[in-house]
């Protein structure tokens, strides 16, 4: 593909001429064919303009991205979300690994954003993830799928599966319930705020746990014991907070 088009939907007008001058200033594969802020003239451009790329605000003047796209299915277009804020949508959104810019950005941010979104045309996962974001959307904290690139290829893995993460250099491994251990490129820190909601917990620097999979936790030898039989360490200085944690998980099921 020599040329992209290219569709803004934003509904803070600062923000979406900023965003346009960015585009137009260091891609010049790109044009934008259309700018909008609402989610009813944002479904008449993408049916007028067949945009390849829409860089779109989650949380809108009339509604929110995911209305916009249900109406889309199969999306034939890519897509790069904008958010201000950090909600159950804009998780769901991390979790399935696609491309996504926390607001407000600096201009380097945003540049490398789209660097990162022209990739996705090479992308034949792509419509995999879509699934995967409308299927977190749909469904509860406990029952969401996390998108992992591993040493040997993308995967898309039940966040319940997961029993722990362990820090290693040059990235992560995560233990599953099933005995496998995946390896990621990706630090552990990237994963900790994004897994926090769903019942994950820092006991230490090496190690984030699934409070949920723990059958004991032992004080003495500073272990948390897994239900497959698996051992995690954690800091002395965090088993207050782990144990409050761990009480407060259980007491809600």
């Amino acid at each position: 593909m020599d040329s992209f088009k290219v569709l803004v939907v934003e509904d803070d007008r600062f923000t979406r001429r900023v965003v346009e001058l960015i585009v137009t200033n260091h891609f010049p594969e790109m044009e934008v064919v259309g700018r909008c802020g609402s989610l009813g003239e944002a479904l008449r451009l993408i049916q007028e303009s067949k945009p390849d790329l829409v860089i779109l605000d989650i949380q809108l003047e009339d509604g929110n991205a995911f209305e916009l796209l249900e109406q889309l299915k199969p999306i034939p277009f890519k897509v790069l979300f904008m958010s201000s804020y950090q909600s159950y949508m804009e998780e769901s959104v991390q979790f399935a690994a696609v491309d996504f810019i926390q607001k407000p950005f600096d201009e380097s941010d945003f540049v490398m954003a789209l660097d990162k979104a022209l990739d996705t045309f090479t992308d034949a996962e792509y419509a995999q993830r879509l699934d995967v974001l409308f299927s977190n959307i749909v469904g509860t904290p406990g029952n969401r799928s996390l998108v992992m690139a591993t040493e040997n290829g993308t995967r898309i893995i039940p966040v319940r599966d997961i029993e722990y993460g362990e820090s290693i250099t040059g990235g992560s491994l995560f233990y599953m319930t099933n005995g496998e251990v995946l390896k990621v490129s990706r630090p552990l820190r990237r994963f900790e705020s994004l897994l926090a909601a769903t019942g994950f917990f820092r006991c230490h620097p090496l190690f984030l746990i699934n409070l949920s999979l723990i059958i004991r936790i032992d004080v003495d030898i500073q272990q948390v014991m897994f239900v497959s039989g698996h051992a995690a360490p954690f800091e002395s200085r965090r088993t207050e907070a782990l144990i409050k944690r761990y009480n407060e998980l259980h007491s809600v099921r």
